[in-house]
Parts: C-alpha cells; structure tokens; sequence
C-alpha cells in the first residue's frame, strides 16, 4: 500500500477522534457547567423577587388602604445561547395552618361580637428539573426561608432565633382618642389589625416562563358602640417565636391603652397569650375597627 494513501486516511481519524473528544467534553462538562451557572443566575432572581414581594406585604399591611402590587417570577432557567432547554417551576399560595388572632367585643347591652381567627398565608417556589440544585423558597410568618427537599432554613437570618418577625408590628396596633371633656379618659380606640388570605381561584402557577405573585389590599372598617369589654387572643400552636413577638405587639398596645382613666383596673393577662380590657360606660366607648384584607395570588 502506497504510504501516499494511508496519510490522509490516518489524519482524517486524528481529525474525527478530536473531533469526538470536543464534543464529549463539551457535552460532559461545558454544557452542564453553563447551564448550572444559568439556573443559579435564575434562582438568585427568584429570591430577589420573593424579597420584593415579602416588603410588599410589609408596605400593604403598614398603610393599610387600598392597593395593588406584583412582582414577576421566573419560573423556569438553566438556558443559554447553545442550549435553550430550560427547567420549570411551580408558584403556590398557601393558608397557614392556624389563624393567628382572636378579638371578642362585649358592649354595654352584653352582646358578644367575635371576630374569628385573623389569618395568614405563605407562598412559595419549588423547582421542577433543576440543572444545578433542588433549591426552593417559602415565605412564611414574614420572613423567607431557602428550601430543599423537607429541609429549610432562613435566608437572611444564621439561624431561626436570629428571626425578628418585623412583620407583627404591622399586623396589629391600637391608638385613642381622648374624651373632649376630660382628656385623660379616651373616647374612642381605633384597632388595627389585618388578613392575608389566597386569592380566591387563583393559587398556583407553573411552567417555565415568567409568573407573577399578585397582592390586592383592601382597607374596611367596622364600628361598635358604648364598648365595655375587649379581649384580644393570640393563637398559643403558632411558631414560638412569632407568637413572642406578636404578644410583645399586643401587650405594647394594650398598655398604652390602659393609661386612659376610663380603663377598669388596666390590662387583665387571662393567659400567657390572652389580654383583656373594660371599660367605664362613662363616657360612651367607641370601637373603630379598621381591618386591612391582604388576598396574595399566582398567575
């Protein structure tokens, strides 16, 4: 055989076993090594927006009045310019599973008004085909906690007593109003309190383009007349260190109520998570309730 005629036939092979080790190593290490990098950048914009959407809360729950507000999710990442696969992901909205607030109002002609449990809810994001790591996000209680599996642990805190609850001083708060005749009796308590619920029909959201986690504010208000009694319950099954912090809010109020002279013997702790107030049927006690109903949606 002419040595002529083995030499291309040899470099065509060298040519062909590069070539087929290009390809392996692209597709065993290039193509992984950028499509995890891809879905890391896509996790990080899910956090940011369930960061955004956390202060969202805060903001509607603090001004108490009418809005509207979203914050877009990327449901889906892990695509690049070479491979544009992408994995996918599923927006859900949650009731906690106990409400976490009680009010009963007794007026001066014993009649007994309770305001049923005040609710909260969590929502949440949980990969589908991830190419780097089965890392999700739940908000829960006011603060973000990075998910994997059953595992999870704060975001922004180095562990769960490092939690602030920031969330509870704006879930509930009262103020007075002094009585004209004689200021250092009050008149008139204004109670703040609000609801988060799911959006009625609209709770889940999945596949791998953009979603959206939607918040509806709604302010209303209730008003009840020549008020003897107010008790305020706070729910003793919720997360140990939320219920701390939300008594903390409750007692805080329910003190700087008491300083009114028309207040019967100041704050009566019924239990560890239970306080009341009565009240002198002179002057005339007026109960404002203003009640913020927070609906959180996905679409």
């Amino acid at each position: 055989m002419s040595e002529d005629g083995v030499a291309p036939v040899v470099a065509a092979m060298l040519i062909l076993a590069i070539g087929v080790t290009f390809f392996a190593a692209w597709n065993a290490y290039y193509v992984p090594s950028m499509k995890a990098q891809s879905e890391i950048t896509h996790l990080r914009d899910v956090e940011t927006g369930f960061l955004r959407f956390s202060s969202d809360i805060g903001t509607a729950a603090s001004l108490q009045r009418n809005m509207h507000l979203s914050e877009p999710i990327p449901l889906g990442g892990g695509e690049f310019t070479f491979d544009s696969v992408k994995s996918g992901g599923l927006l859900r909205i949650q009731n906690e599973t106990y409400g976490y607030m009680r009010i009963t109002i007794v007026n001066g002609t014993s009649a007994l008004t309770t305001i049923n449990f005040l609710h909260l809810s969590n929502y949440s994001y949980e990969p589908v085909n991830n190419f780097w790591q089965d890392q999700g996000y739940v908000w829960s209680y006011g603060y973000v906690n990075v998910t994997k599996g059953t595992l999870e642990t704060p975001l922004q805190s180095t562990n769960m007593t490092d939690i602030d609850y920031g969330l509870t001083g704006a879930l509930f708060s009262m103020e007075t109003v002094p009585w004209p005749e004689y200021p250092t009796q009050c008149s008139q308590i204004n109670v703040y309190s609000v609801n988060i619920t799911p959006a009625a029909g609209r709770t889940v959201a999945s596949g791998n383009g953009n979603g959206l986690l939607v918040l509806n504010s709604t302010a209303m208000s209730q008003q009840f007349t020549n008020v003897t009694s107010l008790t305020i319950s706070i729910n003793p099954y919720l997360p140990e260190g939320f219920q701390s912090a939300l008594m903390n809010e409750v007692n805080q109020s329910a003190n700087d109520v008491s300083a009114c002279g028309n207040v019967l013997g100041g704050v009566t702790y019924i239990s560890n998570t239970e306080v009341q107030l009565e009240f002198n049927t002179i002057p005339n006690m007026t109960l404002n309730r203003q009640i913020t109903d927070i609906s959180l949606g996905a679409e």
